[in-house]
């Protein structure tokens, strides 16, 4: 392979690893701003009346925040399955890959790992095939961190419609039944 091909696979792999790290900061920062929200939520509830209608509703603000953050956790560590009858030749299955993460670790030691690295830079058709196959499972991972960033987000603004509608409610609530139901907030 020219070396203009293997440049071309190094900077698709290295689009999916930024894709993988703009994952991870869209969920970090939707758990950031669903956590601010229910700190507002919470220092609220005690104006909150009891009724069925805001029982309910809290029921499903929490459902819903719940289902929020256990997806946007997902998007940062998904979990992926492997290939059922995927098939791999066996000189693949059984060479340890001294250029992705888990490969490298599982040598015994530095001189095994350095002398791998060295017989691998040897052929160039190698290090594309090395390569390909982690463009390849990077791009597994970014398809189930996306899912969960996705539904993340989408579970996020119903949390966040449920939050508006309770809060809507209050100040109905509190303006037609009486100014002095609702403490001061000092």
């Amino acid at each position: 392979m020219p070396t203009s091909g293997l440049s071309i696979i190094l900077r698709i792999l290295d689009n999916e690893n930024r894709l993988v790290e703009r994952a991870d900061q869209k969920s970090i920062s939707l758990l950031s701003i669903l956590g601010v929200f229910m700190v507002f939520f919470i220092v609220y509830y005690r104006v909150i009346p009891m009724n069925a209608l805001t029982v309910s509703l809290i029921l499903l603000y929490f459902i819903f925040a719940l289902a929020s953050i256990i997806n946007l956790i997902m998007a940062i560590r998904p979990r992926t399955k492997k290939q059922e009858g995927a098939q791999i030749d066996s000189q693949i299955a059984s060479a340890r890959d001294p250029a992705f993460f888990t490969g490298i670790s599982d040598f015994p030691n530095v001189a095994a790992y350095k002398e791998s690295l060295q017989k691998t830079l040897e052929d160039e058709s190698s290090v594309s095939d090395i390569y390909i196959r982690q463009i390849y499972s990077v791009a597994r991972i970014n398809s189930v961190k996306y899912k969960f960033v996705q539904r993340g987000v989408t579970l996020v603004i119903i949390t966040l419609i449920i939050e508006l509608v309770i809060i809507t409610y209050l100040f109905t609530y509190h303006m037609s039944y009486g100014r002095d139901i609702m403490p001061p907030i000092s």
